[in-house]
């Protein structure tokens, strides 16, 4: 499968309140009316934590302000993406779905990318997360150094390996990287609707609950983690440009 994460900025003249509650009650809705349309196989938006944990995580590295969240749309294909996009039926879906961003995205500032997943582990045997479940989600952009091939290597055979081998004192139960692709199609977006430019993945790491996030900080190997990671995150990450906030998800629908 292909995902395409949409990073959300919200429209000035919008409340955070009512951004959030058109996003859930409005938007979300009208995307799964045509989830037929456009071939979507799974939409899920991923809400911003109100947290200090926040700020810990971006004065650490030295990154971006959280954005007020991202959404996620699988499909089965890059070729059934491309299929829904082109034909009649689903090129007049996006069409409306964009008309309704609008409303309350500033669409300027927001990015659209999409991403091919690589489960690094999996600790639920399967099992979706419950309401209590929290994600930290971290906005990746590579190092001007570095090749896009590069970044993603490194990310994921040096970095993916080191945040494993802290993920049970970390209480973590899932890690996902997320590897843009298609970086023609990414232009397109951005030529198509004037959005700024796309990232080179994402990374999310869920735990079951915040009592969960807590207790990762309580043990020696727990404290010993987050500057072992950030150090390393440091050899493929450009931080200035880059953001890691805590989220909590909706699904709005799963025909997977």
């Amino acid at each position: 499968m292909i995902k395409l994460v949409y990073v959300l900025e919200r429209r000035a003249d919008v409340t955070p309140t009512d951004f959030h509650d058109y996003w859930l009650r409005s938007h979300g809705p009208r995307v799964r009316g045509h989830a037929g349309a456009i071939r979507a196989r799974r939409y899920v938006q991923s809400h911003l934590m109100e947290t200090p944990l926040n700020e810990g995580l971006r004065a650490a590295r030295g990154m971006l302000e959280p954005v007020p969240g991202i959404t996620e749309v699988w499909w089965d294909s890059l070729e059934d993406f491309q299929a829904a996009a082109s034909g009649p039926e689903g090129a007049a879906a996006l069409a409306d779905l964009a008309e309704d961003e609008a409303k309350f995205i500033d669409i300027a500032r927001s990015q659209v990318f999409l991403t091919r997943e690589n489960p690094i582990f999996d600790f639920t045997g399967g099992r979706k997360f419950g309401p209590d479940a929290v994600k930290c989600t971290y906005l990746l952009a590579r190092r001007a150094d570095l090749g896009v091939e590069a970044c993603h290597q490194t990310w994921l055979t040096d970095h993916g390996p080191l945040v494993a081998s802290f993920a049970r004192a970390l209480h973590m139960a899932r890690y996902v990287q997320s590897h843009t692709i298609a970086p023609e199609i990414n232009q397109g977006f951005v030529a198509a609707r004037g959005l700024a430019q796309p990232l080179d993945g994402i990374t999310e790491v869920w735990m079951r609950s915040a009592d969960d996030l807590g207790a990762g900080g309580a043990t020696e190997e727990g404290r010993r983690g987050g500057p072992a990671m950030v150090e390393d995150e440091r050899r493929f990450v450009e931080m200035g440009r880059s953001r890691c906030f805590f989220t909590r998800e909706h699904e709005i629908f799963d025909y997977t």
